[in-house]
């Protein structure tokens, strides 16, 4: 690692650049030099006029920019098939409905509380942000009985909704936890890339088997999948959005 500085008033493209070029200048490190960068996708990052990329290539004009090995699977989760993002939409509603409003915020706390669970709260979900991602579905699947009891209460339409999607929301857990354990496999000191490639295309053989297995309604590999489908007598009756979304 290079260097790692505070961004102490906001995270914007500009700020992003300017912090760097001040390193360069103090350590007289010449940016003319930078011959590549890569980025996650974050609008702060790639944004066409105001991002940091944008800023480098008016510094830089024939730096190359690319995506990030470690953060390609956020392109992966916007390629989601119409069925499983309308599900995806119905968890930020319900998350959006407790979280963004803090009376609802402490009913449902208190609502947990008294269930004596584990995890108080929710998490909200930003759109870039893979692992915060993962980690709102995770804690929505924990919480799934007390969030759809709370919204029977204050939106009754959709509790209904919610509870037509529980499935898909414990698939989303599976799949997402474990390209989570592919990103973290791509991170780390003195990753080579041919060490990524071998993460990435065994994570690609997985997927073709978790592909056919899915087909034959055996979720062994995915476990919050499969121990729903146990405990409701078979409750999953269509698995087609699935097979897409490993394709």
């Amino acid at each position: 690692m290079l260097f790692s500085k505070p961004l102490e008033t906001d995270t914007k493209g500009e700020i992003i650049f300017m912090v760097i070029k001040q390193f360069c200048e103090e350590k007289n490190i010449p940016m003319g030099n930078t011959i590549a960068c890569a980025t996650d996708g974050a609008p702060s990052m790639i944004g066409r006029h105001r991002g940091f990329i944008a800023h480098l290539k008016r510094a830089v004009p024939k730096v190359f920019s690319i995506h990030c090995v470690i953060h390609r699977q956020h392109l992966i989760a916007k390629h989601l098939t119409p069925n499983l993002h309308q599900s995806l939409q119905i968890v930020i509603k319900a998350t959006d409905k407790i979280k963004k409003n803090s009376l609802n915020d402490r009913i449902f706390q208190q609502l947990c509380e008294n269930n004596d669970e584990d995890y108080k709260r929710l998490l909200l979900h930003t759109e870039v942000r893979w692992l915060s991602k993962g980690n709102c579905l995770k804690r929505f699947h924990q919480l799934f009985d007390l969030t759809v009891e709370f919204l029977e209460e204050y939106d009754s339409t959709l509790a209904e909704k919610v509870k037509m999607i529980r499935t898909d929301v414990a698939y989303f857990v599976d799949i997402f936890e474990k390209l989570n354990i592919v990103n973290k496999q791509l991170q780390g000191n003195n990753t080579t890339l041919i060490q990524a490639k071998g993460v990435v295309l065994s994570f690609l053989s997985k997927l073709t088997l978790f592909r056919q297995n899915i087909a034959h309604r055996e979720f062994g590999q995915l476990l919050c999948l499969s121990e729903l489908d146990m405990a409701n007598n078979n409750i999953i009756t269509d698995q087609h959005s699935y097979l897409l979304f490993t394709c």
